[in-house]
């Protein structure tokens, strides 16, 4: 009987092909990223003077021994300003990338922006107001903005603090990073405002306790106090409330609603419980297989959804009027993020596909002034026929 042959095996020649191309991409990646470099070149203008942030047509690649695994590719969204904008999909739809590479914390030389723009309006501490294109900064300027005017709570606190300092340590070196002229009474004293600041009660305790000493919910009101350290403009939330229990995770959630007023700031919340963006979001962006396939307002995600795995996803979600006692789920797998199809990826999971459906993969299509959907479903011919 012959051999069936492996569509998902590498020949020894295809290994050292791929091996061969990745290192020439990479190497290009690198030296652009590493370079010494005028600010006039990362300088860019908002397209919207309301938008804080602005990310156009990202793509943010990891090069591999099996291949390029594309887990941005082409993400736009903007995220305007005093708002939250919530980032929902199924784990590994690249929530998590984006939001890495806004912080240019994506691990080299395997990951890499590749292409596209992360415009941000910095403030300067003289009041002037700098746009600067993110993807194009080198990596040695990155600290005009990142911890300064962009900052991030990570997922898991216990695995972000490091266990040999104390709190106070910790909190203090963000001061000494972005104030080189500080004293180590005025960290302190930064520090202790800001435990103040997120709802610690004892803040002199927290400040001279290890981290393995303190709950988890305060661990990430640690981690909150130390993105709030350096007055940012936009904080990264990347599911902040995933390790807590849901009386802790209320507080964190309400505790972020009132630190967006105080900072005069706005969010980037990342999450997969639509609960949560259902209570905390102004906007939606909902994301699959690293492309984003809906967006807009939190009420016309939640009341009017239009792509079937944006209703997928609300289906999913248990509720104590559902009539069936098994949860919903949403049939088969995310396409391998190797060879993705030209088609649209949610194509071979979809109930309502057509048979324009195994065309291009369909473009953004503006179905209200700020909602928009990625489906064919909603295309003016599929309509019109």
């Amino acid at each position: 009987m012959a051999k069936v042959k492996n569509s998902n095996h590498l020949s020894g020649k295809e290994v050292r092909r791929i091996a061969k191309d990745n290192k020439k991409v990479i190497k290009r990646l690198e030296a652009y990223k590493n370079r010494k470099a005028d600010e006039s070149e990362y300088l860019s203008a908002m397209r919207d003077s309301a938008n804080i942030l602005e990310i156009e047509d990202l793509h943010s690649y990891f090069f591999t021994e099996q291949g390029v695994v594309k887990a941005v590719n082409g993400v736009s969204f903007d995220i305007p300003k005093n708002a939250t904008v919530g980032v929902v999909g199924e784990s590994g739809c690249g929530k998590s990338v984006t939001s890495m590479s806004v912080m240019r914390l994506l691990q080299g030389p395997a990951g890499q922006i590749y292409s596209g723009e992360i415009r941000f309006a910095a403030k300067e501490k003289s009041g002037e107001e700098k746009v600067y294109d993110i993807a194009k900064m080198p990596i040695r300027d990155i600290h005009k903005v990142r911890g300064s005017q962009i900052a991030m709570i990570f997922q898991e606190p216990m695995t972000s603090l490091n266990p040999v300092f104390t709190i106070g340590q910790q909190l203090d070196e963000v001061t000494f990073i972005h104030n080189p002229g500080a004293t180590k009474e005025e960290a302190k004293a930064k520090s202790i405002e800001m435990l103040n600041l997120v709802g610690i009660a004892i803040p002199e305790r927290v400040y001279n306790s290890f981290p393995h000493e303190l709950s988890g919910g305060m661990r990430q009101r640690v981690m909150i106090s130390m993105a709030l350290a350096s007055d940012p403009r936009l904080i990264i939330a990347d599911e902040p409330t995933t390790a807590l229990d849901v009386t802790i995770q209320a507080q964190i959630l309400d505790l972020l609603r009132d630190l967006k007023t105080k900072i005069d700031g706005s969010i980037m919340l990342i999450t997969h419980d639509l609960g949560i963006i259902a209570e905390m979001a102004d906007y939606v962006v909902v994301m699959y297989a690293g492309r984003v396939i809906e967006k807009g307002t939190v009420q016309e995600i939640f009341h009017n959804p239009l792509h079937p795995y944006t209703i997928g996803l609300q289906k999913s979600k248990p509720t104590l009027d559902s009539d069936s006692d098994t949860l919903f789920n949403i049939p088969g797998n995310v396409p391998n993020p190797i060879n993705m199809p030209n088609y649209c990826y949610f194509k071979e999971r979809c109930a309502s596909c057509t048979a324009k459906c195994a065309g291009d993969y369909p473009g953004m299509i503006q179905v209200s002034p700020t909602h928009f959907v990625a489906c064919h479903l909603y295309d003016e011919d599929t309509k019109n026929g």
